[in-house]
């Protein structure tokens, strides 16, 4: 395990648990492209290579559609979710260990919450296949907040759900984004390295904490 730490974010400091979904429980790298793909494809006649689709994953898909046909980013948004949906079940698993972490991070006490720009469709895929709500208390999704990351905001309602200030929270994420909006909002900061598409460009943000694998968690958030 490699670890990073600064003054005032040593173990014991949490009391709830904020996790990006795609990158560090969900690996959905295949299902996004795939889907991404097949939109592009028949309503644009594009193909848009898997690396650049990656690059920007962590941005509300609308967004994402409106950087390459911006007349036309509501439109591709609907057809990319159905796609999604069709395609979930099949190509969307867990990362190993992310079950049996989550498992044991309720079972010591910890407020647990999902801080995602994924809309809620896609989001409830994900709750609904994988059992997601045994565990997490509350949901943050693109319709929930009015700024996205690397806004704060986010990050904010989900502690404000969980009943806890956000210096008492921590962002578990794989992207730039993820860790820049946990530290906006005052909350620790833990990058999610486990997943092979991650971006080197996350450690630019400085987490306050480097996960090899999310087992790495139980050391850094022991029972409470």
């Amino acid at each position: 395990m490699t670890e990073t730490w600064r003054e005032g974010s040593a173990p014991g400091r949490y009391r709830a648990i904020l996790f990006d979904l795609d990158g560090t429980l969900l690996d959905s790298a295949d299902l996004i492209v795939a889907a991404f793909q097949e939109t592009c494809r028949i309503h644009l006649r594009r193909e848009i290579d898997r690396a650049t689709i990656l690059a920007g994953w962590a941005q509300p898909i609308r967004r994402r559609f409106h950087a390459i046909a911006p007349e036309r980013d509501e439109e591709l948004a609907l057809d990319y979710l159905e796609r999604y949906l069709a395609l979930h079940d099949r190509l969307a698993r867990l990362f190993p260990g992310v079950a049996e972490v989550l498992e044991a991070l309720s079972g010591r006490g910890y407020a647990l919450g999902i801080v995602t720009s994924k809309r809620r469709a896609t989001t409830r895929a994900a709750i609904g296949a994988f059992h997601l709500d045994r565990w997490f208390h509350t949901i943050v999704a693109d319709e929930d907040v009015a700024r996205h990351k690397p806004d704060p905001e986010p990050v904010r309602t989900a502690a404000d759900r969980l009943g806890v200030a956000p210096h008492a929270a921590l962002m578990v994420g794989d992207t730039s984004l993820d860790i820049a909006a946990g530290r906006q909002a005052g909350a620790g900061t833990a990058v999610a390295l486990w997943d092979p598409a991650i971006s080197s460009q996350v450690l630019t943000e400085e987490p306050d904490h480097r996960l090899r694998w999310p087992a790495d968690l139980l050391v850094l958030c022991p029972p409470r």
